[in-house]
């Protein structure tokens, strides 16, 4: 029996709990040579002991009873093998007939670390080693660099062979990668046809000659996808590759850091169509990174109150008063600074939480408004931009009804602001919603109007439904200088005209723009020539300052 468990498991000889020897099957399984585990304390491989009579045990406490037990004892741990992936195992520890001794032989009861078509370990297991090394570097200097690597069109393998041919055209490349790679790094495969290529220098050479070592596997693994890949004696087939590499000379907090680093070039080496590779930016500033860091962070920014609402205010053109505001929000990240409303409003509809961020808006702005009239403020109209998924939500109404009652909020002082609907999936619940807010008091527009069709289209749709009509900035930056851009402008404000709505124009920059603008027939404006969007409490004291001066009538339009 000894001799069977010597070669089906791993075994350690211990002596006074430090590991005197190891069989092959350890070795194979746990990943460790024995030069690197013989002379080192057993508890640097097993934690979490417990035993099979659910008593919590030491390792050393294990160990002095497996001495005096007459057939040694069963234990449930977790050990780490060489590349740091904790491995649940059974462990049954059996001393020998020298004082002190004893022998520990495991089965592992799972390895999550396994790819299971290609044999190779899997996008969990470098995720704990490049962890573990990343800790290593607040030691110690270490040098890491991820590639991700992708077969391009690897899908028409499978549909032109079959899915067992795709199968061994992975276990191949992943054979060559692992050759290619030799012991200087991890290779694994992710899913698909993606695989990650861990490269570490732990010799202390300097950043810029790892560097130049990264460089050279890249040209090295482009030109391995120059060639076809032969499978077998009579079939070979050519793919080539596109590779993302983590920046250079950059400690990362941490692997999922780099990962989405290496995934980001990785997109840009995708769009060249033969064997490329691009190194990530070493500054956070946009693609993939930029974008899941705004992910991970967004929902807390709602929580904890990050994002800010503020008051862009609007004017009368032919009396100069002031006569709104518009609700325009404002992020600024801690790491990532300012945050552009577009990019996360859109990250928002992206990952489901537009219906709640917009409704938070509402929320915040309607106590804004209670606000200000609890401290005898003129309050003016304020426009909430609202996206069209959100309008489009059966439970919409209900919510703002809510809000509406919780706050006490007038509903006169509010104005919905709808955008882009060329893609909305249920017009007709849209349709209801706007009815039912009209029917509630609030009054709705149609911002960023003049930019596409769907905008032509909204106002046809909903013309007996709408108050304002929100003329582009793109429409007005221009006006001044052709002819075109003037004309195309007279006509939206003769259309709307008929349709007995109000016109304002945004991004007004200029006293020029506002004088062509009140010749033309619009009603209102707003933009840098008035003011910037400012925080609640400066626009109190703008309103403060008018109260006077402007009749409330034409404070509430």
């Amino acid at each position: 029996m000894e001799d069977v468990l010597h070669v089906l498991l791993p075994l350690l000889e211990v002596e006074q709990g430090i590991v005197t020897a190891c069989n092959g099957v350890f070795t194979e399984q746990i990943g460790y040579q024995p030069q690197a585990i013989i002379g080192k304390p057993v508890a640097s491989f097993l934690s979490h002991l417990s035993s099979e009579k659910h008593q919590p045990l030491t390792l050393k406490q294990f160990l002095a009873q497996a001495g005096r037990a007459p057939h040694g004892m069963l234990a449930c741990a977790q050990l780490t093998d060489n590349f740091h992936y904790p491995l649940p195992v059974r462990i049954h520890c059996a001393g020998t007939r020298d004082a002190g001794r004893f022998r520990l032989c495991f089965q592992i009861l799972e390895n999550k670390s396994l790819d299971p078509i290609t044999g190779l370990r899997n996008g969990w297991a470098i995720r704990c080693r490049a962890n573990h090394v990343l800790e290593m570097a607040n030691r110690r200097p270490v040098n890491l660099a991820l590639i991700v690597l992708s077969v391009d069109n690897f899908s028409t393998i499978n549909f032109r062979y079959d899915f067992d041919i795709g199968d061994l055209f992975l276990t191949v490349v992943g054979q060559k990668l692992q050759t290619l790679i030799g012991e200087k790094g991890l290779v694994v495969r992710y899913s698909n046809a993606k695989f990650g290529l861990l490269i570490e220098e732990h010799n202390g050479v300097s950043s810029s000659v790892f560097s130049e070592r990264v460089l050279r596997l890249c040209n090295k693994l482009c030109q391995m996808g120059d060639a076809p890949i032969q499978l077998s004696a009579d079939l070979a087939i050519h793919r080539s590759f596109s590779l993302g590499v983590s920046a250079e000379g950059i400690c990362y907090p941490d692997y999922h850091a780099m990962e989405v680093a290496a995934e980001d070039a990785l997109q840009d080496a995708k769009k060249v169509s033969q064997s490329n590779y691009v190194f990530a930016e070493k500054q956070i500033g946009s693609g993939i990174v930029y974008h899941k860091l705004i992910i991970d962070a967004f929902p807390q920014a709602i929580e904890q109150y990050q994002i800010q609402i503020h008051y862009q205010p609007q004017y009368a053109l032919n009396s100069g008063r002031l006569i709104g505001l518009e609700a325009l929000s404002r992020w600024h990240h801690a790491e990532l600074g300012h945050i552009a409303p577009d990019v996360f409003v859109g990250i928002a509809e992206e990952i489901g939480l537009h219906f709640e961020f917009d409704l938070w808006v509402v929320q915040q702005v309607c106590r804004q408004i209670v606000a200000w009239q609890e401290t005898r403020v003129p309050a003016p109209k304020v426009a909430i931009n609202i996206s069209f998924k959100t309008l489009e939500m059966s439970t919409f109404i209900a919510r703002l009804e809510h809000i509406l009652q919780q706050t006490q909020c007038p509903t006169p002082l509010v104005e919905l602001e709808i955008t882009e609907t060329a893609n909305a999936h249920n017009v007709s619940q849209l349709r209801e919603n706007i009815v039912q807010a009209r029917r509630l008091g609030l009054s709705i527009a149609v911002d960023d109007f003049g930019t596409g069709y769907s905008s032509l289209k909204l106002i046809r749709t909903f013309c007996r439904s709408l108050d304002m009509v929100k003329l582009d900035r793109t429409l007005i930056e221009n006006i001044c200088k052709t002819e075109l851009d003037r004309e195309f402008v007279h006509q939206i404000i003769a259309l709307s005209k008929v349709l007995n709505v109000k016109v304002l124009a945004e991004g007004v920059e200029t006293a020029a723009q506002a004088a062509l603008l009140h010749e033309l027939g619009c009603d209102y404006a707003q933009g840098y020539y008035y003011h910037k969007a400012m925080p609640a409490e400066e626009i109190a004291h703008l309103m403060q300052a008018m109260q006077d001066s402007a009749p409330q009538a034409d404070l509430l339009r």
